[in-house]
């Protein structure tokens, strides 16, 4: 997908009811982590985590309200996807929602999709995304 860093902060915004204070975690490889690192501190986040990789997910989701996940398939390596037991995991406990955006490229997917079936997740795939976005290009026209 396109540069959309802006449409995803923006609607991570919205459904967490700002962002300011709360933490989030980015997953992927630093050049495609810093656009959103730089929105999320301009909103005042209190911590944004970031990994290379999916590895230590479930043991920073606790202290999370915030998932970006920005997979990079450039290699040719296999990623497996983040799963939702590993999920689960990290949420164990949770009272708050847990936002997640997966922003693999078409077709592959970096978050496994029963992710967005636990009581306290909401997972956005690209389809999800590119549905909203095409609405508002509509409204916009």
């Amino acid at each position: 997908m396109q540069d959309i860093a802006p449409e995803v902060v923006s609607i991570a915004d919205a459904c967490l009811g700002g962002l300011q204070g709360r933490s989030a975690l980015l997953v992927g490889p630093e050049e495609l982590r810093y656009p959103y690192i730089k929105l999320l501190r301009a909103l005042r986040m209190k911590y944004v985590y970031e990994e290379d990789t999916s590895t230590h997910v479930s043991y920073i989701l606790p202290h999370v309200q915030l998932l970006i996940s920005l997979p990079s398939y450039e290699t040719g390596q296999k990623i497996s996807p983040l799963s939702a037991a590993r999920i689960a995991a990290g949420c164990d406990g949770r009272h708050i929602p847990l936002l997640i955006f997966d922003l693999a490229p078409y077709p592959y997917a970096s978050v496994e999709e029963l992710a967005g079936l636990l009581p306290t997740v909401c997972l956005y795939t690209p389809d999800d995304l590119r549905h909203i976005l095409d609405k508002e290009m509509a409204k916009a026209c």
